[in-house]
């Protein structure tokens, strides 16, 4: 058998679907062993009109019609062949699916891009109605909408579709199916071209867009700061919900400079408007990077919000600008915590005033503007309540700190505006009073002051009296520190408390020499406990009808390394003030009774007693363990002396005082006279001596007032059965006097001064009662 022509495969792909066109539904080419040349096909058409197809061939018309393209001649065959085949590679090659139908909707070719996705061959399709290729998903959807569109293609419209169809393996894939008719000469439709592009990728992406694009929009619409942004001619694209809320506005588009102006943007003081170039939105466009710019956002009839902005400029890939965005991040509650904090930390937490920081603050610039201008002067007074405590212990402190709060508000209405009133702590206030200020304008204030206070504080279920104590101190070029007018401010007003509270005092620099005096006083004092400078002197108590002594008064002496010995008057006050007296009383208590036990260890002294002074704070402290009073072993003999002032001052310690008598201890009242204590309430507490007060001995023999007064005392001490010491005698004349009036016991200079132990022990024995010794 000859081989086929070359371009038999190709007739017959092309030619057959032609003839059968032009009505040869059963046509068929194929070669045959007795072709008449070598080129020849037999052409069947069915039956008769089978003929041999060479050259140019006696056929039927329309036979020579439907083959006049393809073998009219080789030459132009063969060129043909080379056209289509260019034509067909590109066909077979593009990324789209490719396909011819007739108009009836047979499919008529399809190319290798759809075969191979489909995994199926052109005989498996071709000449088969397009709606039922096996490549169409079956679905409802699917096949109705492959019925619409091939529908509306046959009737000659362009249509589109999206559809799925499925590939090698079950793979889906979705298509952008176009079907487009093609006419011919009589306007008719030949045939139609379907194109699908795979658009399964693009939907993917299309999709992912969408949902990051959701995703985006969600989080930028419930994020809780303010996103603004704006394209690279300034018009507003994106204004988040957190933005719209406080601006009270919806995203309105227009120029951030027309934005600005409607919707009130200030500077972070919240008073300036925020100038145009100052907006963060458009110094971002301008291609700054904004950091934190903190600006206030004011809106009619909304709260304004505090907020800090952030962001920059917007570029593409290739460097265009695009636009600017900006976030917003509200500090509203942070910046009014901090606002709180720092009032708080500059204000007291009760009264609002001023505290001691603000305070040394304002007076450190008053003092630094007077060391500029020194006609621009300031004074500084220093307020305390009188007996505050007393009310806070009799009424509770809601009672006290409403007195603190009414006070407070008095000080601020009699001073100007431009002073400050402080609080600095308890119920202690300052004034710092702004220039110019001399003494008379000060002492001007302090008696406006007073005189505010003078109506009493009405407060609920109690009215209550106040009064101050106020120390000023006036500007002075040789401070250089805030403390130091305060200081001096502070001692004047213990001064005017030392010289009867209710009252006022101008600093002066007596008062600080007084004030180091005491500190120096107290530093060595403490030194002094601690290396034993102490020691005690001791005075006899004679008795008046033989001079016998029976006994001694312990007085205690500082023996100064520099000073020399120091009276207790020198000290005792210092020792109360600064906590001293316990440490001290107890080391005079138990020099006292080492000294008594040696005495009476010898038999011609064992007669004598010794009183041993205590102060009203040590007998208040008796049962602290410093103090050693109750716990102490008292030897027979040891007495301990008391001063009137410590019943009135001191009520406290009496219940101390009846527990020392329960132990046998024996006691006396010194100074008696010069308080207020009277011989009823000397009945009621456990007193066995009244020491007579020298302001009452000194008159005498002479003042016959002195003289009923001492013997008023005597006859009823007698009858108290109380024993009376006399203090002060100096001449013989006062002693002749008081043992006139029943006085039979004395002290004073006539007889000895308090004198070392030794000198002490030498006059004792130089004056021992005759007989039995007398107590």
């Amino acid at each position: 058998m000859r081989p086929p022509p070359a371009y038999l495969p190709d007739l017959l792909h092309m030619a057959g679907p032609l003839l059968r066109a032009y009505g040869f539904p059963d046509a068929r080419i194929e070669t045959a062993p007795s072709a008449p040349s070598a080129d020849a096909v037999r052409l069947f058409l069915g039956g008769a009109a089978d003929v041999w197809v060479s050259g140019m061939p006696d056929a039927p018309p329309e036979v020579l019609q439907a083959l006049r393209v393809v073998v009219a001649d080789h030459a132009r065959w063969r060129e043909l062949l080379r056209d289509r085949d260019r034509l067909r590679d590109v066909y077979d090659r593009t990324f789209e699916f490719q396909g011819t139908l007739l108009p009836d909707g047979l499919l008529v070719d399809a190319n290798e891009t759809l075969l191979a996705f489909t995994g199926l061959r052109r005989m498996q399709v071709l000449g088969k109605p397009c709606v039922d290729a096996p490549w169409w998903k079956a679905s409802p959807e699917n096949a109705e909408g492959l019925r619409r569109a091939l529908s509306r293609a046959m009737a000659g419209e362009f249509t589109r579709q999206d559809l799925t169809v499925l590939g090698v393996g079950g793979v889906e894939a979705r298509v952008d199916l176009c079907l487009t008719p093609v006419s011919g000469e009589g306007g008719a439709t030949e045939m139609i071209v379907m194109e699908g592009r795979d658009i399964t990728a693009r939907l993917r992406t299309l999709h992912e867009v969408e949902v990051a694009r959701a995703f985006l929009e969600a989080v930028l619409e419930n994020v809780q700061d303010g996103i603004v942004a704006c394209d690279a001619a300034g018009q507003l694209t994106l204004f988040n919900r957190m933005a719209r809320e406080w601006h009270g506005q919806g995203p309105e588009a227009g120029q951030p400079a027309e934005w600005s102006g409607k919707y009130r943007l200030y500077g972070p003081d919240g008073a300036a408007p925020l100038p145009d170039d100052d907006l963060p939105l458009l110094r971002a466009l301008r291609g700054a990077a904004v950091k934190d710019q903190e600006m206030v956002i004011a809106p009619d009839r909304r709260t304004p919000r505090t907020v800090l902005s952030s962001g920059g400029p917007l570029y593409s890939a290739s460097g265009e600008l695009l636009g600017a965005v900006i976030a917003l991040h509200d500090v509203t509650e942070r910046r009014q915590t901090e606002h709180r904090l720092r009032h708080d930390a500059l204000h007291d937490r009760l009264t609002g005033l001023a505290n001691r920081a603000l305070l040394y603050s304002l007076l450190e610039h008053a003092m630094e503007r007077f060391r500029r201008q020194p006609d621009c002067s300031y004074a500084v007074l220093f307020i305390d309540l009188d007996n505050f405590k007393d009310v806070n212990d009799a009424y509770g402190h809601i009672v006290g700190d409403r007195l603190l709060l009414e006070v407070a508000a008095r000080l601020q209405r009699v001073v100007r505006r431009t002073d400050t009133v402080a609080r600095l702590g308890g119920d202690e206030f300052a004034v710092l009073l702004d220039s110019p200020y001399g003494a008379t304008q000060v002492m001007r204030i302090i008696a406006r002051i007073m005189g505010a206070m003078r109506r009493p504080v009405r407060l609920p279920g109690h009215e209550v009296e106040v009064t101050l104590s106020i120390g000023a101190a006036l500007a002075d070029s040789a401070y250089t520190s805030v403390e130091e007018p305060l200081r001096d401010a502070d001692t004047a007003m213990y001064r005017a408390k030392q010289a009867g509270k209710n009252g006022a005092q101008l600093f002066d620099q007596s008062m600080h020499d007084s004030v180091i005096h005491r500190l120096n006083t107290e530093r060595e004092l403490r030194e002094a406990v601690t290396e034993g400078q102490l020691t005690l002197h001791y005075q006899p108590v004679i008795r008046l009808s033989d001079g016998a002594c029976t006994g001694f008064e312990a007085l205690v002496r500082w023996q100064h390394p520099v000073r020399g010995l120091l009276p207790p008057s020198e000290f005792i006050g210092v020792a109360e003030a600064c906590g001293l007296i316990g440490p001290l009383g107890a080391w005079v208590l138990e020099e006292g009774a080492r000294q008594l036990r040696a005495w009476r260890a010898t038999p011609e002294l064992a007669h004598l007693t010794l009183a041993v002074n205590i102060s009203g704070k040590q007998l208040l402290n008796a049962a602290q363990p410093e103090s050693r009073l109750l716990g102490f072993a008292f030897p027979p003999g040891l007495e301990l002396e008391v001063t009137e002032s410590t019943l009135i001052d001191a009520p406290e310690a009496v219940a101390h005082l009846h527990a020392l008598a329960g132990l046998g201890v024996p006691l006396s009242l010194d100074d008696f006279g010069t308080g207020y204590a009277s011989l009823v309430a000397v009945q009621r507490h456990p007193i066995s001596t009244l020491k007579l007060d020298r302001s009452f001995v000194a008159p005498l023999p002479a003042g016959a007032r002195q003289r009923a007064i001492v013997a008023s005392v005597l006859t009823l001490a007698h009858h108290l059965d109380l024993r009376v010491i006399a203090e002060g005698l100096e001449t013989p004349e006062q002693v002749r006097a008081v043992e006139e009036l029943g006085c039979r016991y004395g002290q004073g200079y006539l007889f000895c001064h308090a004198v070392p132990a030794d000198e002490a022990t030498a006059y004792a024995l130089a004056h021992v009662p005759p007989g039995l010794p007398a107590t």
